[in-house]
């Protein structure tokens, strides 16, 4: 039974509404999408848009677009997998000459591919197992396309190549089992998941580090939002941080950056953590006063002391695995400390305020000493 059958009362009072919304939704996700730089889905969208506008017109007579299913199921998987594994570029570049010649040049793999197997067909049954069809063989790019979307919607794991997997999905059922979904509802389906996606995925640039993962500036702001009264805010920064990058340089200063980040995001006391800027972080602690976070900050604080970062060598990418295994005695390790300045949210204090006498107490550790937490 299919899910049209399931729900048949209510599709039919909304059929004309439901059959209108991609032609209102894919154009809005196009522009949105180009809004936020995502122009891989807003090329999707427009393409969807075309072969929508194909199948529900009375211009284009649907034995036609039966004749040609395998052709486009085919070239609608490559165009789709490519997209998974090529960059987002502006729309109005020299890239889009490059994407339009990849559409076109999916289209006539798959043109020739059908070709190949249907003048052939005798040739290859006679050295293929009886078992491999050409309707088999005729589908084995398609197989093909959807392992590859799918391992790119793992690795590297992001918001838009599992939209593009999807969609690949959702392309596939529509050309292999046209009564499961209808094509509206696969399309505005589709829609309604790239807005979310450039909007969630344009939410986390926002709000997200993109060198440490932490929780940025502008998300430690939002999230003061929601602080009650009583709160702690710490204020850490990496001691001696500028002559540690001028003495091994900015790559190996953003491979520390990336490791104290993680230490710190570790912090116990339901502590958040947010890369204030540059080498200096942030930790705020709701409802807990300064006593009982400092033994949560000394953790942290020690759990950085004591870590040995290995120093990647470039270098070692040239050499053999014997000359490799002569230098592992050689590795290069560093240690960094934080200096820690807390302070307690007053009444009738904005957190400006109170963030700013966290700052002062960071100064006061680092005048005393560094790797230290002061009040």
């Amino acid at each position: 039974m299919s899910i049209i059958q399931l729900s048949q009362p209510s599709l039919q009072t909304w059929q004309g509404v439901i059959e209108q919304l991609p032609n209102w939704l894919l154009p809005a996700v196009a522009i949105i999408a180009l809004q936020f730089n995502r122009s891989r889905l807003a090329y999707l969208a427009i393409l969807l848009l075309a072969y929508y506008f194909c199948i529900t017109t009375d211009q284009v007579a649907i034995t036609d677009l039966n004749l040609y299913s395998d052709p486009l199921l085919l070239a609608g998987a490559l165009t789709i997998t490519w997209f998974a594994f090529i960059k987002d570029r502006g729309l109005l570049s020299s890239h889009s000459v490059v994407r339009i010649l990849g559409v076109i040049l999916s289209l006539a793999v798959a043109l020739g591919w059908i070709w190949v197997n249907t003048k052939f067909k005798i040739t290859l049954d006679s050295y293929l197992p009886s078992m491999v069809t050409i309707e088999i063989r005729i589908l084995t790019p398609l197989y093909i396309c959807l392992l590859l979307a799918f391992m790119r919607g793992i690795w590297p794991s992001n918001l838009v190549n599992t939209s593009i997997f999807i969609t690949l999905v959702l392309w596939a059922i529509h050309f292999i089992y046209p009564s499961l979904i209808p094509i509206s509802i696969s399309m505005t389906a589709l829609a309604i998941l790239y807005i979310l996606t450039v909007l969630t995925d344009s939410y986390f640039l926002a709000y997200r580090d993109e060198l440490t993962g932490l929780a940025s500036r502008r998300a430690l702001y939002n999230a003061v939002l929601s602080l009650g009264r009583k709160y702690s805010v710490a204020m850490l920064d990496i001691d001696h941080f500028k002559k540690f990058n001028d003495t091994y340089g900015h790559d190996v200063g953003d491979q520390v950056l990336k490791l104290v980040s993680s230490k710190i995001d570790q912090v116990n006391g339901n502590g958040k953590a947010f890369r204030y800027g540059g080498e200096e972080f942030t930790i705020i602690f709701p409802r807990k006063d300064v006593s009982s976070v400092i033994l949560y900050l000394e953790e942290v604080r020690e759990a950085i002391e004591d870590y040995d970062i290995v120093l990647r060598n470039d270098k070692r990418k040239q050499q053999t695995k014997a000359k490799r295994s002569t230098t592992q005695s050689d590795r290069k390790t560093v240690n960094v400390t934080i200096s820690i300045g807390v302070a307690e949210h007053k009444n009738g204090e904005t957190f400006e305020q109170t963030l700013k006498r966290s700052d002062v107490a960071l100064y006061k550790a680092k005048k005393k000493g560094r790797n230290q937490v002061c009040v």
